[in-house]
């Protein structure tokens, strides 16, 4: 769940207490839940070596009332500069602004729990991602006394999982889509543009005479080329949109709620834009290029993403045929 600019609130599983702390090995989690509720300072004063987590308690008014060694390692808060303050100290100045303190005990005011991930502040001023789990912490009679709060840094886990992402869904040389993920996200796109009758169109472009310039330049002028074609078509397009490289110089668009009439204003702008870029080539010179487009749009008698790349194809081997640099459209 990200903290600001769409908060994403669970309260389906219980905090993960971290039991494998040694003063807490026989302690069973109902055992924990007894004291949280009868005796917080108790349970406060217990969990203050953990490390690896950091555990604080939190008044009904917001206000931090206790801090552990964990919660000083991760974020570099002292308890001198926390106790007595209110939550949204830990917060960045931005999500403050946005009110997601308040928002995240609201919550779990209401719901009991909250699990998230938020970005907090260390003290030297940087941010870390951090994944929190509050719970309300009522008496007996349901008078709701506080909150415990048990948070811990996910930033280089996080960073290693999108890195892996990354490396599983993008071309290595361009970073738009590679073939697998365009095929996979266009199949899905297919699915819910026939569900609610929506349209969609794929546009196709491969680089003219590509092979000329690999053969007269070279491969490493070759790769310049096909990257220009990629951030320029990347950097216009919507941000519904897919652009991805399904292999050489190929590469395709996926344009969700465009039939073909915005699909083939797009191509032909695009074309243009390519048209008037410039790599450099060695000893101070420097070549254009061009593209061919073909544009095609999901029919209701297109069985599937393969015969509506077929269509696009059917296009752009047209354009080609009629003398390059053109966009042309499929007709059935």
């Amino acid at each position: 769940m990200k903290s600001s600019g769409g908060m994403r609130f669970s309260y389906e599983s219980r905090t993960v207490w971290p039991w494998a702390a040694d003063p807490f090995a026989d302690l069973q989690p109902s055992r924990h839940e007894a004291l949280l509720r009868e005796r917080p300072e108790r349970y406060s004063e217990m969990v203050q070596s953990i490390s690896g987590y950091g555990v604080f308690l939190i008044d009904r008014a917001g206000t931090v009332q206790s801090w552990n060694r964990g919660a000083q390692l991760i974020s570099g808060f002292a308890r001198t500069d926390v106790l007595g303050q209110p939550i949204d100290v830990l917060y960045p100045p931005d999500a403050q602004r946005e009110g997601v303190p308040r928002r995240t005990l609201e919550f779990a005011r209401a719901n009991g729990h909250c699990r998230d991930e938020q970005r907090r502040r260390r003290r030297d001023g940087g941010e870390f991602l951090a994944q929190i789990a509050l719970d309300a912490i009522r008496a007996e009679s349901g008078e709701l006394r506080g909150f415990v709060e048990v948070f811990q840094d996910i930033t280089e886990a996080k960073q290693r999982e999108e890195r892996l992402y990354q490396r599983a869904t993008r071309d290595a040389l361009t970073g738009v889509a590679n073939r697998g993920h365009f095929v996979e996200m266009a199949t899905l796109e297919i699915e819910r543009a026939r569900r609610f009758a929506e349209p969609l169109s794929v546009i196709l472009l491969d680089i003219d005479h590509f092979k000329r310039v690999n053969d007269t330049y070279g491969h490493e002028v070759g790769d310049r080329v096909i990257v220009t074609v990629a951030k320029t078509c990347a950097t216009q397009v919507r941000k519904i949109d897919l652009v991805g490289r399904l292999g050489g110089e190929e590469l395709a668009i996926l344009l969700p709620r465009a039939n073909k009439e915005p699909a083939t204003e797009m191509a032909q702008r695009l074309r243009r834009l390519i048209a008037e870029q410039r790599v450099p080539a060695g000893n101070g010179r420097e070549i254009g290029f061009t593209v061919s487009m073909g544009v095609a749009a999901l029919r209701p008698t297109t069985r599937d993403l393969n015969e509506l790349l077929r269509n696009a194809d059917a296009a752009l081997y047209k354009a080609k045929r009629e003398g390059r640099n053109r966009v042309e459209v499929w007709f059935e």
